[in-house]
C-alpha cells in the first residue's frame, strides 16, 4: 500500500468514526423493513414484526446509531426474542453503520453454532445483507465461520473461553450474549467481558450490548450490570381500570399470577388469571393482545452514566400470545415447588432465572459477617488466650504487599485469630533489600506472643502462597527458610482434594536431576479447606472447634473471611458445587485461614494424641507462685510503610527480635 493510499484510508476512517452523519433509520425500523426470520432459527419464520415483541422496540433503538446510548443491559427471560434483538442490530450495522464487530459467546463451540444457526441463516435470508457480504469460499480469509467480512467492516465471533480471540482487534460495537455462562476467568487473564471491553476504549461513538438471563444472586454478571444502569420494566395497562403496572410472578404478594385448586391441592390450570396491583381487577391472559402494544418502559433508579447506559428487565409473563401460557408458567412453577420439597430444587432455580429473570440465592455454607463481628472477645491481638497452644501462618502474595494472618489451635481444633499484618512492598523485591516485605515477613515470623500463662510462644509454621505472579520468588523465600517449617503451597479448587497434598520438587538441575534440599510446593485443597473453616465458623459455642476473635480485629477481616459461598452450578448438565466469591469482593483472610490450615497438617497437628495435647498443655500451666510470670507487652505491629491510597492499618516500627530456634521455647 502506497503512502496516498494509508492516507486515504485514514481519512475514510475518520470520516466513518467523526464525521458521517448518523442514520436516519432505527435498528427497529430496520428489522421491519429488511429482516427475514429463517425457518431454521425461527419459530415463526418469515418478515419480522417489531409489532409482535413491542417491549424490545426501544431497546433496539438505544442501539441505532442517532441514540447517545453507549451501553445497553438485557436481564431477560429465555425465549423472549433479546437474542433477536442482537441479530437485528447486526444486520443495522452491516447495511447502515458498518464498522468493526465483536460477538461473544460463551465458548468456542458455542460461537460456531450461533454463526451457523444464527448468523449465516440471517445473511441468506434478507436480501439486502446477502448483498453486502462477501460468499463463503474455502480459501477467502476473508470470511470464514468465526468472521465474516462484508462492506466498510468486519465481524468476529469469538468464544468468552479464548483470550486470543478476545483480544483479536479493536471494535466499534460488541455484543456480548448470555455473559453469565461467561467463564470466571479466562486463561489466567481476568474476566473475559473486562477483556472484551477493552476492544472497544479506542471508539468515541461505540456500541456494547449484553444480554442474558441471570444466575446466582451476588455472582451474576447481567446482575451487576443491570443494577448501575436505568433498570427499566415494562408497565402495561390494565384493560379494566387502565392503571399502568409491571407484570409480576407476585406469590408473595397481593397481585400476580393466581390460580384455583382442586379437592386434591393440584392446580387448576384452566383457572389461571393475573389480579391487578392497583385495584385488584382479574385480567385473563388473552387480554395481554391489547397490554403489551400499550406498553411503556418506565426506569427505575437513576443510571450510573446518564443518557450512555440503560437496562430492561422482562419476565416469562410478557410472553407473545402462541409462546409461553401463563398456565404452562404455573405447571412448570408447581412441579419445580414440588421437586424443591422433595430435596431437588434445580428446577425451582432454573425457574427462577429462565421464567423470571431474577437472580438464585443460594443459602449453602452463608455467614452472616456481623454474627462474627458480635461474638468478637477482649483479649488483645499478638497474645494467646488459655487453650491456645501451637501458632500457625499463613500469607499471602498480593502485587504490593504480603497479607500475613496467625491463628493458635488448641485441643479439639478450637481457633483464635491472635495476629493480622499487612506487609507492605514489592514481592520481587530479594529479602536483602530494604523496602522488601519478606524481610518483615522473616521479622513477623520471629514475633513472641505472650500466653495468658505467662509463657512464650512463637509460630510453628508458614505457608505462603505461590499460585499468584511471584512463584519463584515464593520458591526463593521457602528454599531459604524451609528448616523453619516455612512452605510454598498452591491452592487445587477441586472437591475431594486433601487439605494438604504430597510436594512437588521444582528445584531440578539441567539434566533433570532433584536438586537436593531445594525448594518443594504443596497442592492444597481449596475446597475442602475452605469447608472446614466455614463449618467451625457456624459453631456458636466456644468448646471444640469454635472459632474465636479479638475485639481488635479489623472488620474487613470479617468481611474477607465470609466473602465466598458454596453455591451449585451446572456443568454439560450435572450439578457440582463450587466456592465462588462475588465481584469485588476481597477474600485474603479466608485464603489466608486455608493456607494456615494447611500447615496445621504439614505439622501433622490433626494426628496429634491425647499424649501429645496433655504435653502441651502441661508447658502452659501457670508458673509458681515464688516465679511470677513475666510481663510482656505485646509485640507491635510491623507493617512497612502503605502507600497512601491503600487499606488503613497501624503502622509502627517492628524491633529487630532475638532469633528462635523451633516453634516453641522450651521452657
Amino acid at each position: 500500500m502506497t503512502d496516498i493510499e494509508r492516507a486515504e484510508a485514514l481519512i475514510e476512517e475518520l470520516f466513518e468514526e467523526f464525521m458521517r452523519p448518523p442514520a436516519n433509520i432505527t435498528v427497529s425500523e430496520w428489522a421491519d423493513l429488511n429482516r427475514v426470520l429463517s425457518g431454521k432459527a425461527a419459530s415463526e419464520p418469515g418478515p419480522w414484526r417489531t409489532d409482535r415483541t413491542p417491549y424490545l422496540r426501544q431497546i433496539m433503538d438505544d442501539l441505532s446509531a442517532r441514540s447517545t446510548v453507549q451501553e445497553v443491559v438485557v436481564m431477560f427471560a429465555a425465549q423472549l426474542g433479546k437474542s433477536e434483538t442482537g441479530n437485528n442490530w447486526l444486520g443495522y450495522i452491516i447495511d447502515n453503520e458498518p464498522g468493526p464487530v465483536m460477538i461473544v459467546q460463551p465458548t468456542t463451540d458455542m460461537a460456531k453454532r450461533f454463526s451457523s444457526q444464527r448468523i449465516t441463516p440471517m445473511l441468506e435470508e434478507s436480501p439486502v445483507l446477502r448483498r453486502k457480504v462477501r460468499e463463503n469460499r474455502s480459501r477467502d480469509d476473508a470470511n470464514t465461520q468465526l468472521m465474516k467480512d462484508f462492506t466498510g467492516g468486519v465481524m468476529v465471533i469469538s468464544g468468552a473461553n479464548s483470550a486470543a480471540g478476545l483480544r483479536s482487534m479493536p471494535v466499534r460495537y460488541l455484543f456480548l450474549d448470555e455473559i453469565d455462562a461467561y467463564p470466571l476467568d479466562v486463561d489466567g487473564e481476568g474476566d473475559p467481558v473486562a477483556l472484551a471491553e477493552k476492544r472497544t476504549s479506542t471508539f468515541a461513538r461505540k456500541k456494547v450490548l449484553k444480554v442474558s438471563t441471570p444466575t446466582i444472586k451476588d455472582f451474576s454478571r447481567i446482575e451487576s450490570a443491570f443494577e448501575i444502569s436505568t433498570a427499566s420494566k415494562f408497565h402495561v395497562p390494565c384493560p379494566h381500570c387502565k392503571e399502568y403496572q409491571p407484570l409480576e410472578w407476585g406469590t408473595d404478594k397481593p397481585h400476580g399470577l393466581r390460580w384455583n385448586k382442586f379437592p386434591d391441592g393440584s392446580a387448576d390450570f384452566s383457572s389461571v388469571r393475573y389480579v391487578c396491583a392497583a385495584n385488584g381487577c382479574e385480567i385473563l391472559e388473552h387480554q395481554k393482545a391489547s397490554m403489551l402494544p400499550a406498553g411503556k418502559w418506565v426506569s427505575t433508579r437513576a443510571s450510573a452514566r446518564p443518557g450512555k447506559l440503560t437496562g430492561y428487565h422482562l419476565n416469562a409473563l410478557y410472553a407473545p400470545l402462541g409462546w409461553v401460557s401463563w398456565a404452562d408458567l404455573v405447571q412448570q412453577f408447581t412441579e419445580a415447588s414440588h421437586a424443591a420439597k422433595m430435596g431437588d430444587i434445580s428446577k425451582l432455580k432454573t425457574f427462577t432465572n429462565t421464567v423470571l429473570a431474577e437472580t438464585w440465592e443460594e443459602q449453602g455454607d452463608r455467614i452472616a459477617t456481623h454474627e462474627l463481628v458480635r461474638r468478637a472477645e477482649d483479649y488483645k491481638l499478638r497474645t494467646v488466650p488459655w487453650g491456645g497452644l501451637i501458632i500457625t501462618a499463613g500469607v499471602d502474595t498480593q502485587g504490593d504487599r504480603l497479607e500475613a494472618y496467625a491463628w493458635a489451635v488448641g485441643r479439639h481444633t478450637e481457633r483464635w485469630l491472635v495476629d493480622h499484618q499487612i506487609l507492605y512492598g514489592d514481592p520481587a523485591l530479594p529479602e536483602d533489600q530494604p523496602s522488601s516485605p519478606w524481610a518483615l515477613l522473616t521479622k513477623w515470623r520471629q514475633t513472641e506472643f505472650l500466653h495468658d500463662s505467662g509463657k512464650i510462644l512463637t509460630i510453628a509454621g508458614c505457608a505462603v502462597d505461590s499460585g499468584g505472579h511471584h512463584t519463584q520468588h515464593v520458591y526463593t523465600y521457602a528454599r531459604k527458610y524451609q528448616s523453619q517449617h516455612v512452605i510454598a503451597i498452591k491452592g487445587a479448587s477441586q472437591a475431594s482434594k486433601p487439605v494438604l497434598g504430597k510436594p512437588s520438587e521444582v528445584d531440578i538441575n539441567y539434566k533433570g536431576q532433584k536438586i537436593k534440599k531445594g525448594a518443594r510446593y504443596w497442592p492444597i485443597g481449596t475446597d475442602t479447606a475452605k469447608s472446614i473453616i466455614y463449618s467451625q465458623l457456624r459453631v456458636i459455642e466456644p468448646g471444640p472447634g469454635y472459632v474465636h476473635f479479638s475485639k481488635e480485629t479489623p472488620g474487613y477481616v470479617f468481611e474477607q473471611l465470609t466473602a465466598e459461598r458454596l453455591v451449585t452450578r451446572y456443568h454439560k448438565g450435572r450439578p457440582r458445587l463450587e466456592w465462588l466469591k462475588p465481584a469485588g469482593r476481597r477474600n485474603e483472610a479466608l485464603d489466608c485461614a486455608v493456607y494456615s490450615l494447611a500447615v496445621e497438617h504439614y505439622l501433622g497437628i490433626p494426628k496429634y494424641t491425647e499424649i501429645n495435647w496433655t504435653k502441651l498443655e502441661g508447658s502452659t500451666q501457670p508458673l509458681p507462685v515464688q516465679k511470677p510470670p513475666k510481663t510482656i507487652e505485646p509485640v507491635p505491629p510491623v507493617l512497612s510503610q502503605a502507600p497512601a491510597q491503600a487499606q488503613k492499618a497501624p503502622v509502627s516500627k517492628m524491633p529487630i527480635l532475638p532469633k528462635r530456634n523451633g516453634w516453641v521455647k522450651r521452657w
